[in-house]
């Protein structure tokens, strides 16, 4: 990962934004590809990229740096193979892996027994790992049950204060995700062409990404969309702004991923735009609406027709589910804490993962402590 503030993934974004909001921002550096400037300011040491052996490189890599600067934690995302050779060649620093995705289940066969006896000792190197959301952990525990690492759930974070809802919502259905057949994108569209022939009043944009990987799909959702004319539209290569610009004014969003998402992140965008939100509930998905989202039965063109037709015909349930969407996400998913909030019931992503990282390092001194007084 080069962490660039032009061609950040989600990942890099999640890292920016942990950051940006820790108190333990003026002490962290981040370990990158050479690239151009970071998305935040912060310390970053750039390295050049190798294809060969990586995960070793950066273990060595990360080894002189604890050498120079004495560094009291590592963080390293997602790759578990790479977060073991750390911790193997840094053992006096705890690693945190912090995961995104869900963990790979075991390997079935002879073959399998192998791989999965070293993927046990990969996890036993760690000191702590962060799970996105209950969906994950709870997937984690029933495919690993003798990896007794710590361990948290500890969600995206988001900041809020950028975001500027709009009141009055444009007559728009807004589908954004990956161009990917997981992402019920295609049913999406077939939906959406039955919703606008009953009303011409209303419109559709969808923002696809990544759509040079998948063309035949991408295809396949255009052609459907065609005998819409002007009232869809099929944007890509969109900057995050403009795809922000879009959710703030979209009366409806439609998230109708067919396989379970380990978070989704394009939910919480909805929410925090201020649209009323479609959703399929796979994964993490209801994890991140409750009961402010309206759910589809099955991810089915003519189950997001009807979808749709239930909230364009009932304008009182499209405002409450925007409304108690953005009070939800805002609430659960915030980045940091406003001035003056005083004690709260749900504490801020930075400062649920600040503590984690805490605990981590100063539970990991006590054990050496105590493992050296024996």
């Amino acid at each position: 990962m080069r962490f660039e503030a032009g061609a950040a993934n989600s990942i890099e974004l999640c890292v920016s934004e942990w950051i940006a909001g820790s108190r333990y921002r003026q002490s962290t550096t981040v370990l990158a590809e050479i690239g151009k400037s970071p998305p935040i300011e912060v310390d970053v040491y750039r390295r050049e990229p190798v294809r060969r052996f990586t995960s070793l490189h950066i273990a060595y890599t990360i080894r002189n740096l604890v050498k120079a600067r004495e560094y009291d934690l590592i963080v390293s995302q997602q790759h578990v193979s790479t977060a073991a050779a750390i911790a193997a060649l840094n053992p006096s620093v705890p690693v945190i892996l912090q995961t995104h995705n869900f963990i790979d289940p075991p390997i079935r066969g002879t073959y399998g027994r192998l791989k999965n006896s070293l993927r046990r000792w990969q996890f036993g190197r760690l000191a702590g790992m962060t799970l996105v959301s209950e969906a994950t952990s709870r997937q984690f525990e029933i495919d690993w049950p003798q990896v007794t690492v710590p361990r948290r759930v500890i969600s995206n974070g988001f900041d809020f204060g950028c975001w500027a809802p709009a009141t009055q919502r444009e007559k728009v259905v807004l589908v954004v995700a990956r161009t990917h057949e997981t992402k019920g994108i295609l049913e999406a569209a077939q939906g959406v062409r039955a919703f606008l022939k009953e009303f011409p009043e209303w419109r559709a944009t969808f923002i696809l990404s990544d759509q040079r990987s998948h063309p035949h799909y991408f295809s396949a959702v255009v052609e459907t969309l065609r005998s819409c004319g002007t009232q869809a539209e099929v944007l890509s290569g969109l900057a995050f702004s403009e795809v922000k610009r879009h959710t703030e004014a979209a009366a409806i969003s439609v998230v109708a991923s067919k396989w379970a998402e380990p978070f989704g992140r394009v939910a919480l965008e909805a929410h925090a735009g201020g649209a009323a939100l479609i959703s399929s509930g796979t994964g993490g998905l209801s994890e991140i609406s409750g009961d402010a989202a309206l759910y589809l039965e099955a991810v089915t063109g003519p189950a997001i027709a009807s979808a749709l037709h239930r909230l364009a015909c009932d304008g009182v349930l499209r405002e409450r589910l925007a409304r108690e969407g953005m009070r939800r996400v805002r609430r659960q998913f915030r980045l940091i804490a406003a001035a003056g909030e005083g004690e709260l019931d749900v504490l801020p992503v930075c400062r649920r993962l600040d503590d984690f990282f805490r605990e981590t390092v100063v539970d990991t001194r006590k054990n050496r402590r105590d493992a050296a007084a024996m």
